[in-house]
């Protein structure tokens, strides 16, 4: 069992800093892509049509800024658990990658931390409550 955070730029990765400390000091393994959901939407979709076919239990942070599509096309294609973590930046600061998140449409289960230096960590506390919830830490 493992955590994946997918990142929809290189440029987030240093926001999840937090968040990469915490799994390694609960010793949770994690796997790291960069998949924008809008400049690389196909390759998303394959990733997660063949994480499905794989059958591994995961908990997968969708890490997006601005427009923030990727934690919605995440838990339309995949059945695992999503936790949205939208990054500061841009016009808004943020708002509106934190907003898309929590208006997913219905049918769309996605969970999202808050907009604050501390989101990565809980994102990462979170995502470690799922797995011990599941008997899978």
């Amino acid at each position: 069992m493992k955590v994946i955070i997918i990142y929809g730029s290189a440029n987030d990765k240093d926001y999840m800093k937090p968040a990469r400390s915490y799994l390694e000091e609960k010793a949770i393994g994690y796997d790291e892509h960069v998949i924008s959901a809008h400049r690389n939407l196909p390759e998303l979709i394959e990733f997660l049509r063949i994480l499905n076919a794989s059958g591994e239990k995961a908990v997968i942070l969708a890490v997006a800024g601005l427009a923030a599509a990727l934690p919605g096309v995440v838990a339309v294609e995949s059945e695992l658990p999503c936790i949205g973590v939208p990054v500061p930046g841009g016009p808004l600061n943020g708002v509106d990658a934190l907003l898309a998140m929590c208006q997913v449409p219905g049918g769309v289960p996605v969970t999202t931390v808050g907009l604050h230096s501390k989101a990565p960590l809980n994102a990462a506390m979170y995502a470690y409550r799922i797995l011990k919830f599941a008997g899978l830490e």
